[in-house]
């Protein structure tokens, strides 16, 4: 059964979402813009395990969309790129997460793809 979710969001999904944990950690992110985190407390924040956190914070970190750098205690902390050329479609993404029909839709589609 096809679901009905615009072109653009459908292609975001295929994508940057392969996981539920990438799908809590955008939204995460579109609530905390200007901030700075480690994954570590985003795990924590999120109710996650820290090693959930690796493989979704590379990917969004090859997509360009954060950026990570290594604090002066080595700790490495993450910042939401809003530089990126795929921001305005993350953007679009949390715009469309707004409506609780349409995050219907998404999970959805992502239980249709098999994402875990």
């Amino acid at each position: 059964m096809e679901i009905d979710i615009p072109e653009d969001i459908r292609t975001f999904l295929d994508e940057v979402v392969d996981s539920f944990v990438m799908w809590d950690i955008l939204i995460f992110c579109s609530k905390k813009i200007g901030e700075v985190e480690t994954p570590p407390r985003v795990a924590q924040l999120l109710g996650r395990p820290v090693e959930e956190m690796s493989k979704p914070v590379q990917k969004l970190e090859k997509l360009g969309l954060i950026t990570t750098e290594k604090r002066i205690d080595g700790e490495q902390v993450c910042r939401l790129n809003q530089n990126s050329n795929q921001f305005p479609l993350l953007k679009r993404f949390w715009d469309y997460n707004e409506n609780q029909e349409n995050r219907l839709r998404i999970l959805s589609y992502l239980l249709q793809k098999k994402v875990r």
